[in-house]
């Protein structure tokens, strides 16, 4: 039984590590496409990966094209991540 449950968490470590970046990789390709500069986008997958609530709102405003359209769907915390990551020299 010992053997199953080290198995599983195993597995649960290297889903996890896959899925590892996605965030900062989505906000590059963003970014980029947008002429923006991507250094926070590093520090913007640590906010959304500290706080769950924010995962399903980044899901939603990534499908939001224009960018202050986007800004202003925000909640105050997503407003709050954008401006401490990726809106210091916008």
């Amino acid at each position: 039984m010992k053997f199953v449950l080290a198995i599983g968490a195993a597995a649960a470590a290297l889903s996890s590590m896959a899925y590892a970046g996605e965030w900062a990789d989505a906000c590059v390709a963003r970014l980029t496409a947008e002429g923006r500069d991507t250094s926070g986008c590093v520090c913007l997958e640590e906010r959304i990966s500290a706080n769950p609530a924010l995962v399903e709102e980044f899901q939603t405003l990534g499908a939001i094209e224009d960018r202050t359209a986007r800004y202003e769907a925000a909640s105050p915390d997503a407003k709050a991540a954008m401006d401490a990551c990726t809106r210091k020299t916008q």
